[in-house]
């Protein structure tokens, strides 16, 4: 045996001290306070929605945001409104509530959105009966 096996494992205690206190400035986040991003202010903008059913719903919601922006209790088979959202280049998220009647069969909902820019999106929701779908809108 050569060598202290106690020495040895005292020099290595001491070079794992040494070097802990570096990689402990280098990991810990300190105590000064992080400047938060700021998010980006999209101005709000009017974009137009048509929705077409293929069987009359029995009330229809369009909420953006948790809050509702559209409401209707006695839809038509065709309707169309014009929205005034924040609409960033992302694009924006939707939710539809559908209440379809309940001995109804399976219903279908287009949603055609026109940005601002003039595109069209189209999107399809089907069910039967209570319908939640959140439709994401590029």
């Amino acid at each position: 045996m050569r060598g202290s096996p106690l020495l040895r494992a005292l020099l290595a205690f001491l070079a794992i001290l040494a070097l802990g206190w570096p990689l402990r400035q280098l990991t810990n986040a300190g105590d000064a306070p992080r400047e938060q991003p700021k998010a980006a202010v999209v101005a709000a903008k009017e974009i137009g929605l048509r929705l077409a059913f293929t069987l009359v719903p029995k009330s229809v919601k369009v909420l953006h945001l948790g809050k509702e922006v559209w409401s209707e209790s006695a839809p038509t088979a065709e309707m169309e409104r014009a929205l005034k959202l924040a609409y960033p280049d992302a694009g924006i998220e939707l939710q539809f509530q559908i209440e379809w009647p309940a001995d109804a069969p399976l219903a279908a909902m287009r949603a055609v959105l026109t940005d601002p820019a003039g595109d069209a999106h189209e999107h399809s929701i089907w069910g039967q009966g209570s319908t939640e779908e959140v439709v994401a809108f590029p």
